[in-house]
C-alpha cells in the first residue's frame, strides 16, 4: 500500500469516524546532533517539506523543527552565520505536541486548546502506540478538517429541522383532519336520523294504503313529516358538503406550493371555518374583519399555515392560568404604508409576552410550553413562510398584560 497515499490529509475525511493517521505527513527524522546548516539544506530541496522531526535512536521524537519558524531564523541576518554549525535543537521546539495515530477530531482540538495551542501554526508529532514518531501533523489541517465537520453537522442539523418542521406541517393538517371529520359527523348524524325516522314513517304510510286503511289525517301527517324530514337533510348534507369543501381546498393548498389567483378575505374565511372544530373546545372567541376583494397572486398553502398557526399559537400560549375566555381577532386588509401589498394581523388580549423572552419567539425549538408538547417550531415556520415563501415581513408587539399583535405585510402579486 502507499503510505504517502494512504495517510494524505482530507482522504477519507467523508467517514466521521477518522483519527489522526489520516493528517500524517511522513517527513525525514534526524538525530538531535544534526546541523541546522544540514536542515536548511532539506528545506531549500524540498519546498513542500513541513518540518523536520528530531528523534533518538530508536525513533522517539525530542523535538519538531517546523519550516516557517526554522527558516525565520534561520534566514535573519547573521542567522546563517549564527545557526549553520549549531545542532538543530537550538531552532527547534523542544516540547512538541505528540499525539496518537488513533485520535480523533474533538479530541484532537482539544489537546492543541489545552496543552499547545501554537501547535496549530509549528505543526505537531503524530506517534504509534510505542510512541515512535510517524510522521507530522499541520494545523492548518486540522483547521480545515474542523470546518468541514462542522458545515457537515450544520447540514445535518439543517435537514433535521426540515423533517421537524414538515413533521409540524403535517400534525397541524392532521389535527385540522380530526377536527373537520369530528364537525362533519355532527350534520351527517342529523341527516341519517332524519332520514331514518322517514323510512319508517314511509313503510307505515305504505301498509295504510295497501291494506286500504289510508286516511286523509295520515297522507297529511306523511306529507308534513316528508317537508321536515327533507328539510333536515338537505340543510344537514349541505353543512357537510360546505365543510368538506373549505377542508379539501385548504387541505391541497396546506400540501402544495402551487401559485394561483385567489380572493384572500374569502380564502381566509374558509381556513378559519376550518379551524371551529378547535376553537368549540376553548370558550375564547374569534372576530373576524376580512376585507373583501383582495385579490392576490400567491401560494394560498403558505397563507393558510400561517393564518393556522398563529391561530393556534394564541389558543396555545395567550391565555394560560386565565380564568374564563378571551378575544382572538384576524384582520385583513390592504398595507396603508406600502403599495400593492397585504397586511394580516392576529391579535389577542391574553397575558402577552415579557421582554426577555419577546427577542426569541421566531428561534427554532424555542418554546414556552414545552412541558405541553410544544416543540418551539411553530412560529419559526410562520417567520420562514412569510419571509421566504410570500417575500414578506412579520412584526409583533407585546407587552405582559396587553395581549400581542402579529403582523404579516407581504406583495399581493409575486
Amino acid at each position: 500500500m502507499d503510505r504517502d497515499r494512504d495517510h494524505a490529509p482530507g482522504k477519507g475525511i467523508a467517514n466521521t469516524a477518522w483519527t489522526a493517521a489520516r493528517l500524517c505527513h511522513p517527513v525525514p527524522s534526524v538525530p538531535e546532533q544534526t546541523r541546522c546548516g544540514s536542515v536548511a539544506e532539506l528545506f531549500q530541496a524540498d519546498p513542500t517539506l513541513p518540518g523536520v522531526i528530531v528523534a533518538d535512536g530508536s525513533g522517539h521524537p525530542l523535538a519538531l523543527a517546523d519550516r516557517a519558524t526554522f527558516l525565520l531564523h534561520f534566514s535573519q541576518r547573521y542567522g546563517r552565520d549564527l545557526y549553520a554549525r549549531r545542532a538543530v535543537t537550538h531552532l527547534a521546539d523542544r516540547q512538541p505536541l505528540l499525539v496518537p495515530m488513533e485520535t480523533g477530531l474533538s479530541a484532537l482540538n482539544a489537546l492543541i486548546a489545552e496543552q499547545k495551542p501554537d501547535a496549530l501554526h509549528r505543526g505537531f508529532i503524530l506517534v504509534d502506540d510505542d510512541g515512535r514518531a510517524m510522521g507530522l501533523g499541520q494545523g492548518i489541517d486540522v483547521m480545515r478538517l474542523t470546518a468541514e465537520e462542522m458545515a457537515r453537522t450544520l447540514d445535518r442539523l439543517r435537514a433535521t429541522q426540515r423533517d421537524l418542521i414538515q413533521a409540524e406541517k403535517m400534525a397541524a393538517l392532521g389535527g385540522l383532519v380530526a377536527g373537520v371529520a369530528h364537525e362533519i359527523n355532527t350534520p351527517l348524524g342529523v341527516a341519517v336520523t332524519a332520514a331514518t325516522a322517514f323510512a319508517q314513517d314511509t313503510e307505515r304510510f305504505g301498509a295504510a294504503y295497501r291494506d286500504g286503511s289510508l286516511r286523509r289525517s295520515l297522507l297529511e301527517d306523511y306529507v308534513a313529516s316528508a317537508t321536515e324530514a327533507m328539510g333536515f337533510v338537505l340543510g344537514n348534507i349541505t353543512r357537510a358538503a360546505d365543510l368538506v369543501q373549505s377542508f379539501k381546498q385548504v387541505a391541497v393548498d396546506q400540501t402544495t406550493d402551487q401559485v394561483r389567483r385567489f380572493d384572500l378575505g374569502d380564502y381566509l374565511g374558509e381556513v378559519l371555518r376550518s379551524l371551529q372544530p378547535q376553537l368549540r373546545r376553548v370558550p375564547h372567541r374569534l372576530e373576524t374583519d376580512l376585507v373583501e376583494g383582495l385579490e392576490v397572486d400567491s401560494t394560498p398553502g403558505a397563507i393558510a399555515q400561517i393564518v393556522t398557526n398563529l391561530v393556534m399559537n394564541a389558543l396555545t400560549h395567550a391565555f394560560t392560568g386565565r380564568e374564563g375566555g378571551g378575544t382572538i381577532r384576524v384582520r385583513l386588509r390592504a398595507a396603508e404604508t406600502q403599495a400593492g401589498w397585504a397586511e394580516l394581523s392576529v391579535a389577542d388580549d391574553g397575558n402577552g409576552i415579557d421582554a426577555a423572552t419577546l427577542p426569541r419567539i421566531f428561534d427554532p425549538f424555542f418554546t414556552t410550553r414545552r412541558d405541553a408538547g410544544g416543540t418551539g417550531l411553530g412560529l419559526h415556520l410562520v417567520f420562514n413562510l412569510v419571509t421566504q415563501r410570500l417575500g414578506g415581513r412579520i412584526n409583533v408587539e407585546s407587552r405582559v398584560g396587553d395581549g400581542t399583535c402579529f403582523t404579516v405585510l407581504f406583495p399581493r402579486h409575486g
